[in-house]
């Protein structure tokens, strides 16, 4: 029996749209290789380069890369849909697809790309368990792999004073009556999400602290990148807004990726009014003492800041990749 050949194409532009938007792979691995995430991020951050998609393929399905491409001098630089925004990344694939062999194509056409000196592919922010770093790790000789923190806490490792946190509550109830709660489901609109990325705008504004903020999280498109993004991943039940209230005004917000069972926390923001009582801190601590069964661990993306560490975060990582002929190139 004539086993049917795997076929690779780099696809460009209103190809790769058309690709990602109509795939059939709902339960992508990562919310940031997800369709919604790329789609957003070529619709509303053009900056970042252009659509792109690199496919392996044969009868049993897919499997594929969702990237951007911009040039950068003589030579195309293609990296994930969303860089440097996305916190973990993997492979994403049709169901039922075998993965042994369009796996190894899909690697295979990468490497391809970068043996000349017109490519530059960056594999960033991989997850460290996921199927594209278990290629990779593979091929030593040919693949430079760089870890960066991406700790989780894990339900029996949390380390917070409950008596502490209560004293806390306390602190910011002689402002007003302090609430707790989360928005979710078909509540986490586009609309929601974009009003709160205009409340964390603004509270580094008042803060003066607005450019120590990546530049592309100023970007025009920004807030609408993350409504699209966001409010889409919502609908499927992969996003949370979690909020901390006084007197109905909102004090501290935390968004949440992924699925309720074993959230991403992306992004904090809190209200600058509200800095002297720590609301931000008071919404983490709140959502650690709420680990349990339920929602047995916690992602608290890239970085290994103080306060994860202070909370009880291990030592998993992201891993980036780059293929050894780029140094060559």
């Amino acid at each position: 029996m004539t086993t049917a050949a795997v076929t690779t194409t780099l696809l460009r532009h209103d190809k790769a749209f058309d690709f990602v938007r109509d795939w059939q792979a709902p339960d992508a691995p990562t919310e940031f290789s997800s369709a919604e995430w790329a789609t957003a991020a070529w619709e509303h951050l053009p900056q970042l380069g252009d659509p792109a998609v690199l496919l392996a393929e044969d009868t049993s399905g897919w499997c594929a890369l969702a990237l951007t491409s911009r040039c950068d001098g003589a030579r195309e630089q293609l990296t994930f849909a969303g860089a440097p925004l996305g916190d973990e990344h993997d492979v994403a694939h049709s169901p039922g697809a075998d993965l042994n062999r369009l796996l190894l194509a899909l690697v295979n056409a990468c490497e391809r790309l970068t043996e000349s000196s017109r490519h530059l592919v960056e594999l960033s922010a991989l997850a460290e368990n996921g199927l594209l770093i278990r290629e990779l790790t593979r091929r030593p000789k040919r693949w430079r792999l760089q870890r960066e923190p991406a700790p989780v806490i894990h339900a029996d490792q949390v380390s917070v004073a409950a008596s502490g946190h209560r004293r806390r509550v306390r602190h910011l109830e002689r402002v007003g009556a302090v609430s707790f709660g989360t928005v979710e489901g078909e509540s986490l609109t586009s609309d929601e999400v974009e009003g709160f990325v205009a409340r964390r705008l603004r509270s580094w504004s008042e803060r003066g602290r607005i450019d120590e903020l990546p530049s592309v999280e100023r970007l025009p498109g920004f807030p609408r990148f993350m409504g699209a993004a966001v409010g889409s991943l919502a609908h499927r039940g992969r996003a949370q807004l979690r909020v901390l209230e006084v007197d109905g005004v909102r004090a501290a917000e935390s968004l949440h990726l992924g699925p309720a069972r074993a959230p991403l926390m992306y992004m904090i923001s809190y209200a600058a009014r509200f800095a002297p009582y720590s609301p931000g801190r008071v919404l983490f601590e709140r959502t650690l003492l709420g680990l349990g069964d339920s929602v047995p661990r916690l992602s608290t993306g890239r970085g290994d800041e103080l306060y994860k560490l202070a909370a009880g975060a291990g030592n998993e990582c992201v891993v980036t990749a780059w293929s050894a002929a780029m140094e060559r190139g």
